[in-house]
């Protein structure tokens, strides 16, 4: 399974990296503190093709006036 996480603050000044829910960033959604708070941001998938990640995200920015940039985190590699 697959995740983005879009941080409010950060996300037009950061790269938004897609996760691999194994990764000990994402910890399948729920992120490093696995506090499960969308005070400061969210986690969105689970996505069960990286495809499938990509297609959502980029749908995601179309609703913004601004391309950021995407990347693939190193688990997903």
């Amino acid at each position: 399974m697959y995740y983005f996480y879009i941080n409010f603050k950060t996300f037009k000044d950061r790269t938004i990296w897609i996760h691999h829910g194994d990764c000990g960033h994402c910890k399948n959604g729920n992120g490093m503190f696995e506090s499960g708070s969308n005070e400061k941001g969210f986690w969105a998938g689970p996505f069960k093709e990286l495809s499938h990640a990509d297609e959502a995200l980029n749908s995601l920015i179309k609703l913004f006036n601004y391309q950021p940039e995407i990347g693939r985190h190193s688990c997903c590699q």
